[in-house]
């Protein structure tokens, strides 16, 4: 039963101790082992890589990944509802953007697609609300895009309304690229684009503007800019009508009573100031609107120009809406062809049609001189009447009488006596011999 032969062979050290097909089986087994004993450990690691990739690793508010920092390791962008990302701003003011679900666009970038996001920053004491359909966040840079229905709420005075808008947190500007519209209780506004500084407190308007406040519209073709801390508007080559009425400038800042009516309380235009009433255009370097009166002041190289060939000018003009009157102030100037009214004070007066002078006024006509206290100039008929202390002069021959016509049609002046008066005057020859004979 027992080999002998082997057991001596395994006692004495002789190495050939099993025959040929035990050593082939012991080898074998042996390498099967040693493949076990290396695969089994690589096994383990391909089926946790592919556990990683086929399982769905999504993060909630209620998922914590603890990772160090230097070592951070980001399987799959992750998708959270609910969010709220707190931004402190340089002025020390937090500022939160919240939105329903939350998005990584690429794993581990701090870009964020946003869904229903409500983003609200502050203004001084004032409250600024954005809100969109979607938008996207890039926390690495504090930039909001909004897409889709985007509306902006000002502390409840002003809301706007666009289509997109970008608002970066860091340096508190923001922009829009398509039309946008804004409302308050009592006005409106719409143009093509618009820039936001909140550091200046200003929404800047560009591209065919239009604000309407009551029964005031402000038109301009390029841009203007809303100050809202200041409660004013500055617009670049605008126009402001009011019915019939307008004023235009280089530069029109109109003031509001707030951002909330848009009712205007004053507009400054200044630059190629124009303003047009009752048919007529009246030019001037500055110009200055008062709601509460009705009165439009303007200064500097005021003139007016009319159709029927005359020109008014003078350093001041106040015209008066209420009363359909236009004054004229300081070297008052009218010309019409060869005749020429000097005086330091005219009213044009709408209804009628004519200008009254007051405080002297002297009438031209090439030859012809004419002086008067006071005067009225029919604009119709192109006829001047003087009155009080009346001289007329011509070639030397000097009247004097009650009143006098001056036909700006044939350059022509006559005097005419008062009722029971005469009329006296000073007749010097023209033709006196020359002292020498």
């Amino acid at each position: 039963m027992f080999e002998t032969h082997k057991i001596d062979t395994f006692f004495s050290g002789e190495k050939n101790v099993f025959d040929e097909d035990e050593i082939n089986f012991i080898s074998r087994r042996t390498k099967i082992v040693r493949f076990f004993k290396l695969f089994l450990p690589s096994l383990t690691a391909l089926l946790l890589g592919l556990g990683v990739v086929l399982f769905d690793f999504n993060s909630s508010q209620e998922t914590t990944l603890t990772m160090a920092d230097d070592e951070k390791i980001y399987f799959e962008k992750f998708r959270i509802k609910n969010t709220v990302f707190e931004i402190t701003e340089k002025d020390n003011q937090l500022s939160i953007i919240k939105a329903d679900i939350v998005e990584e666009t690429i794993p581990g970038k701090k870009i964020y697609n946003l869904i229903n996001p409500d983003a609200v920053t502050y203004d001084k004491d004032k409250t600024i609300t954005l809100k969109s359909k979607t938008g996207a966040f890039n926390q690495n840079n504090h930039v909001l895009d909004l897409k889709e229905d985007v509306v902006a709420d000002y502390n409840k005075e002003l809301k706007i309304k666009t289509n997109s808008a970008t608002y970066n947190f860091k340096t508190e500007q923001g922009f829009g690229k398509e039309k946008i519209s804004g409302s308050g209780n009592k006005g409106n506004f719409t143009a093509n684009s618009f820039s936001f500084n909140k550091k200046v407190g200003s929404i800047t308007l560009i591209g065919d503007v239009i604000l309407n406040s009551g029964d005031m519209k402000l038109v301009t073709p390029k841009d203007a800019t809303l100050f809202t801390n200041d409660n004013k508007f500055v617009a670049t080559n605008a126009t402001a009508t009011k019915a019939k009425d307008s004023i235009k400038g280089d530069t029109l800042t109109v003031f509001f009573k707030d951002t909330k009516n848009f009712e205007i309380k004053k507009a400054l235009s200044s630059g190629n100031t124009e303003l047009y009433s009752g048919g007529k255009k009246a030019y001037a370097d500055k110009g200055e609107y008062l709601a509460i009166d009705n009165i439009v002041n303007l200064y500097g190289n005021v003139k007016i120009v009319d159709a029927r060939g005359y020109t008014a000018t003078a350093k001041k003009g106040i015209f008066d809406n209420n009363k359909k009157t236009f004054t004229l102030l300081e070297d008052v100037k009218i010309t019409q062809g060869s005749s020429t009214v000097l005086t330091p004070k005219a009213v044009y007066f709408q209804t009628k049609d004519e200008f009254r002078f007051y405080d002297g006024v002297t009438i031209t006509q090439e030859d012809t001189k004419a002086t008067a206290e006071t005067g009225v100039y029919f604009t119709k008929k192109n006829i001047a009447e003087l009155e009080k202390n009346v001289v007329i002069i011509k070639s030397g021959n000097m009247v004097k009488g009650d009143k006098a016509v001056s036909d700006f049609n044939t350059s022509k002046s006559r005097l005419i006596a008062g009722n029971g008066k005469r009329i006296s005057g000073k007749l010097i020859e023209n033709n006196l011999k020359d002292k020498k004979d």
